[in-house]
């Protein structure tokens, strides 16, 4: 039987994800007229993070544990020749030997051929997401200057490793780069022109999802996640879910919710992109014979001014309003802490453990 293509959708976070994964979701049934297999997701956002996860040998909550299984089948019953899987926290999980090892065995096993996908992005305007992201979902409740120093010692954030990845594991690497002009533009009509479809015949090809908090968000999320740390609980990752859903129903509710997130200085920024300029110039000569310079011009040459509320006091006003927020949300998230429910001890429910 002839191989199948697997497109595989690495992320990574903070490069329109959430809006490829939507995409994906709402239109299973016209990809496959055009001969591609989205597999049923789980998840309300279509991101296969379980199926993944349960490919790399992860443990899974209970109605999670058939995702391979389901998957299988899934492939049985389809003619189509391209399958399309996506899921951010595959970028991180395959830097991982063991997984990777077993990831791609299972993909061999089901005959299929993995493309890996990627969408690398300038890392300053990464982190700067990425951390109004986990700061909002209650998984840091640390400065952005502490959160920048910390992330730039892993390697999660250097790319050239991935060719490695690629290489061992004879898995083809599609890079197409995530930089203002994608966000501008959109990120779905490039995925899709990206694994050989033609955007033309779809709809809601430019939809935004998971926009970026604001410095409001940011700031009731951290200092509330910091008055419960006081007290010695470490939210697990069913807390913290179900914390970020109350945040944002709150705000929401109040007329608060915001966007726009900055804590880069121009001057951290250039400090982030010398510390990864060596492997991003690896990386960039590699994929596409040229300096990451030059492929990211006008996202490296942008400057930026904060817009958090640590280097911008807030008017009086805004003041009021996050002092009423704080007082409001800690009990809420007091409460959310006595669910025995959420508070299952297990491996896939340790916030610190999981990855993604």
């Amino acid at each position: 039987m002839t191989k199948r293509v697997c497109y595989i959708h690495i992320g990574p976070h903070k490069t329109g994800t959430s809006s490829i994964q939507w995409f994906l979701k709402e239109n299973r049934m016209e990809l496959l007229k055009y001969g591609y297999f989205v597999p049923e997701s789980g998840d309300r956002h279509g991101g296969h993070h379980g199926l993944v996860r349960k490919l790399c040998g992860q443990d899974l909550r209970d109605n999670q544990q058939s995702a391979a299984t389901d998957f299988a089948r899934g492939l049985d019953a389809t003619p189509s020749e391209a399958v399309i899987v996506s899921a951010e926290v595959l970028e991180e999980l395959l830097r991982n030997r063991d997984y990777a090892v077993e990831f791609f065995t299972r993909i061999r096993e089901l005959n299929l051929e993995p493309k890996l996908v990627l969408f690398p992005r300038n890392q300053s305007q990464q982190i700067n997401s990425l951390y109004s992201s986990v700061v909002r979902r209650f998984r840091v409740s640390k400065p952005f200057e502490a959160f920048v120093q910390g992330v730039t010692r892993r390697s999660n954030f250097r790319c050239s490793p991935l060719i490695e990845l690629a290489n061992a594991h004879d898995a083809e690497l599609i890079v197409q780069p995530f930089t203002r002009k994608t966000i501008t533009h959109g990120v779905v009509p490039e995925f899709l022109q990206v694994i050989g479809l033609d955007p033309s015949p779809f709809r809601d090809i430019n939809v935004s999802r998971n926009e970026d908090a604001g410095p409001f968000t940011v700031s009731v999320a951290r200092s509330v996640l910091r008055l419960i740390g006081r007290t010695g609980n470490q939210l697990k990752w069913l807390q913290a879910v179900r914390c970020g859903t109350k945040l944002a129903a709150y705000l929401e509710e109040n007329g608060w919710a915001d966007s726009g997130y900055r804590g880069l200085t121009t001057a951290l920024a250039r400090q982030i992109e010398s510390e990864f300029r060596p492997d991003n110039d690896v990386f960039a000569q590699h994929i596409w014979g040229k300096p990451w310079a030059e492929v990211f011009d006008d996202d490296i040459l942008h400057e930026f001014t904060p817009n958090d509320f640590d280097k911008c006091p807030m008017d009086e006003s805004i003041e009021r309003q996050f002092g009423h927020a704080i007082r409001e949300m800690t009990p809420i998230v007091e409460q959310v802490l006595l669910d025995p429910a959420l508070a299952v001890e297990a491996p896939w429910n340790d916030l610190l453990a999981r990855g993604g």
